[in-house]
C-alpha cells in the first residue's frame, strides 16, 4: 500500500502555500481598489504654484498616457486629438524649431523626448493606477519653472535664427534663396507665438512686453519677393499648352509671376504619353508622365523636382489620351501648390 511520510507535514505545508496565495491576492485586489489621491485631483499629490497637472484613463496603460498628456496639452489651447498626437501645429511648431536646439544637454533632451513622445516639450509622464473595473489612469506633469526656462530659450534661438534668414542684400532680396529664407522665418515665427502662449500658461506675465512678430509678417514679405521672381515655363511634348498652363496657375497662385524667356529661374518639364494595354480589356489605356524642375539657371542647381505619372482609359484612344492629359492637369492644379510648400517647409533651412 502507498503511503505518504510525514503526512501532517505536508499538510502544514500546502496550508502554508494556500495562505501564501489568498493574501497575495488580497494584497493585490486592496491595492488596485485604493483609489489614489491624484485621480480625482492631481493637483492633491503635485504643487499647483510649481506644477501643471493633468489626468487621463483609458482601457490600456498606454491609453490612459496619451489621455493624460493630450489633457496636459489641452490646458494650453491645442486642439489635439488623445488618442493619437498633438495637434498637426504644434507638431509643426517642434518640427521647425528642432535644428535650433541648444547645446545644453536638457533643452536637447526636451526636443528630442517631445518629438518622440508627439506631446509638449518639457510634459512627462508621472503616476499609474488601475481600478477594479480595469480602467487604468494615468497622470501628466509640467514643472513650471524648467519649462519656462525651455520655452524661453526656445523662442530666443528662433529670434536669432530669423535674424539671420533676414539680413539679405538687396540683390539677395530678389532671389529665390531670399523667398526660401523669409518662407522659414514665417514657420518660426509660427513656433514662437505657440512657445510665448505656453509661457504665458506655464508662468503668466512672462511675456509680458514682448513683441513677436506672426508668420504672416514674414509671408508677406515672401510674397513680395516673389512677385519679382519672373519664372518661365517649357514644357516638351505639351499639348495646347495645357500642361504648362496647369503648372503657370499654381506658380501664380503661390505669387510667383510666369513667362518671359531669359528669367533666371526656368521651370523645365516634359510630357510622356505611352500606350497601356491589358489582356482581355476592352479599353484603351495613355500613361502619362510629367517629370518638371525648377532650375535657377544662374547655378544649374535644382530648386524643386517634381513628378507625377497615372493612366486613363477609354473605348477611344484619342480620347484616353485627351483624358490623361486632364487628369495631369487636374493633378497639377490641385497638387503642385502643395507639394512646393511643403518641400519649402522641409528644405529652407
Amino acid at each position: 500500500m502507498f503511503t505518504i511520510k510525514n503526512f501532517p507535514a505536508l499538510c502544514a505545508a500546502f496550508a502554508l502555500a494556500v495562505f501564501l496565495v489568498v493574501s497575495c491576492n488580497t494584497a493585490a485586489s486592496a491595492n488596485r481598489s485604493a483609489e489614489p489621491e491624484w485621480v480625482s485631483d492631481p493637483y492633491r499629490v503635485y504643487n499647483r504654484t510649481v506644477f501643471i497637472a493633468a489626468v487621463g484613463y483609458g482601457p490600456s496603460r498606454d491609453a490612459a498616457e496619451k489621455s493624460a498628456l493630450a489633457n496636459l496639452t489641452s490646458i494650453f489651447g491645442q486642439s489635439i486629438s488623445s488618442e493619437t498626437r498633438t495637434s498637426y501645429t504644434y507638431s509643426q511648431a517642434v518640427e521647425a524649431s528642432s535644428f535650433v536646439w541648444s547645446e545644453q544637454s536638457d533643452l536637447e533632451q526636451a526636443v528630442i523626448t517631445a518629438t518622440a513622445m508627439d506631446t509638449l516639450i518639457g510634459a512627462e509622464r508621472k503616476d499609474v493606477w488601475r481600478s477594479p473595473d480595469n480602467t487604468w489612469y494615468a497622470s501628466a506633469i509640467m514643472d513650471r519653472a524648467k519649462t519656462n526656462m525651455i520655452y524661453s530659450q526656445l523662442i530666443q534661438r528662433n529670434l536669432e535664427t530669423i535674424e539671420r534668414l533676414i539680413r539679405l542684400s538687396a540683390a539677395e532680396r530678389q532671389s529665390f534663396e531670399g523667398f526660401l529664407n523669409f518662407y522659414q522665418a514665417a514657420n518660426l515665427a509660427d513656433a514662437n507665438l505657440i512657445f510665448a502662449n505656453v509661457r504665458n500658461v506655464i508662468s503668466p506675465g512672462s511675456m509680458a512686453g514682448e513683441n513677436l512678430r506672426t508668420g504672416n509678417d514674414y509671408r508677406l514679405e515672401a510674397a513680395q519677393i516673389a512677385q519679382n521672381i519672373p519664372i518661365a515655363i517649357t514644357v516638351e511634348n505639351d499639348v495646347q499648352s495645357r500642361i504648362s498652363g496647369s503648372f503657370s496657375s499654381a506658380l501664380t497662385r503661390a505669387g510667383f509671376r510666369t513667362g518671359g524667356s531669359d528669367s533666371r529661374y526656368v521651370l523645365r518639364g516634359s510630357l510622356t504619353l505611352n500606350e497601356v494595354s491589358f489582356q482581355n480589356n476592352p479599353y484603351r489605356f495613355i500613361r502619362y508622365t510629367v517629370d518638371a524642375l525648377l532650375i535657377d539657371t544662374s547655378t544649374g542647381i535644382v530648386i524643386f523636382p517634381y513628378n507625377i505619372n497615372d493612366r486613363e482609359g477609354h473605348v477611344n484612344l484619342s480620347e484616353a489620351e485627351n483624358l490623361a492629359i486632364r487628369s495631369a492637369e487636374n493633378t497639377i492644379n490641385s497638387d503642385y501648390l502643395n507639394a512646393l510648400r511643403v518641400f519649402l517647409t522641409q528644405n529652407s533651412r
